[in-house]
């Protein structure tokens, strides 16, 4: 397994975690995908941030320019989900210093001679699952939430820590491009649209004009809103079998479509 070429998945739980079988993990599918081709390895750390990850990482740049080290074809960067929580969390980390870390993880991998070759997929975190609200179960439609309070709604720690993961989400999307129009060897996955589309998709409103109210998305926790139906997450924050299908999915299509030399056929 030494000298196989490498993909690394690299973040917190939600990679760490996405190796397991029973959720079909997408550290595990693309193990399965690959099968004795490539080496997956699983860099995720539980809890951690862009910040804690630091040493990590120049672990594995280190190990990657020893000497007759496998080529890494993929360098996946999964972080964003500890860094969005909400101060005084000791995991928060403010947006502009998760953007600065994001960025030298990047430029690192593209400017280290060993790495020429190494793609990387900046992938945003998702959004969290929270409960609709037991008062009123039903879709009461944007009639209904113009109605409510929302201002009372939308200052609970649970919906603005929502919105800060999909504000984190779209700092990772504005990263990716700036680098998109300068090299072919960097994409952004926007996993937390690929998950609002599935849930929007299975209530029927994903061709709605108003799918995207911020006031109605899945999870959100507001009047008018559903949670994500049982199988996308195990506690609103973590994922379950659906969530890392929908990841694996979104992942190996842009993977594929972007550099199909990636193929399990051609590595």
């Amino acid at each position: 397994m030494d000298q196989l070429p490498k993909i690394v998945l690299f973040g917190d739980s939600l990679t760490e975690w996405g190796f397991d079988e029973k959720n079909h993990g997408f550290g595990w599918a693309l193990g399965q995908y690959y099968g004795e081709k490539v080496e997956v390895l699983n860099e995720g750390r539980a809890g951690y941030t862009s910040d804690w990850l630091k040493p990590d990482f120049q672990r594995i740049i280190q190990k990657a320019k020893e000497p007759c080290a496998p080529p890494t074809l993929l360098f996946a960067i999964f972080l964003g989900a500890n860094d969005a929580c909400l101060p005084p969390a000791g995991a928060h980390v403010p947006l502009e210093h998760y953007e600065e870390n994001l960025r030298e993880f990047v430029e690192t991998i593209l400017t280290e001679e060993v790495m020429t070759d190494t793609k990387i997929v900046l992938i945003t975190p998702p959004p969290i699952n929270i409960p609709e609200p037991l008062s009123d179960p039903i879709d009461i439609g944007p009639a209904g939430a113009a109605e409510a309070d929302l201002e009372s709604e939308k200052s609970t720690r649970g919906y603005r820590t929502y919105m800060s993961k999909k504000q984190y989400g779209d700092k990772i999307m504005n990263i990716a491009k700036s680098y998109e129009d300068a090299t072919d060897r960097v994409i952004g996955l926007n996993y937390w649209k690929a998950l609002i589309d599935a849930a929007l998709e299975q209530e029927g409103r994903l061709a709605d004009e108003d799918a995207y109210d911020e006031n109605r998305l899945p999870g959100c926790g507001l009047t008018a809103a559903k949670e994500f139906q049982q199988g996308y997450f195990t506690d609103g924050l973590h994922l379950d079998r659906l969530g890392y299908e929908v990841l694996t999915k979104a992942l190996m299509g842009a993977v594929l479509t972007k550099w199909p030399e990636l193929h399990r056929d051609w590595v």
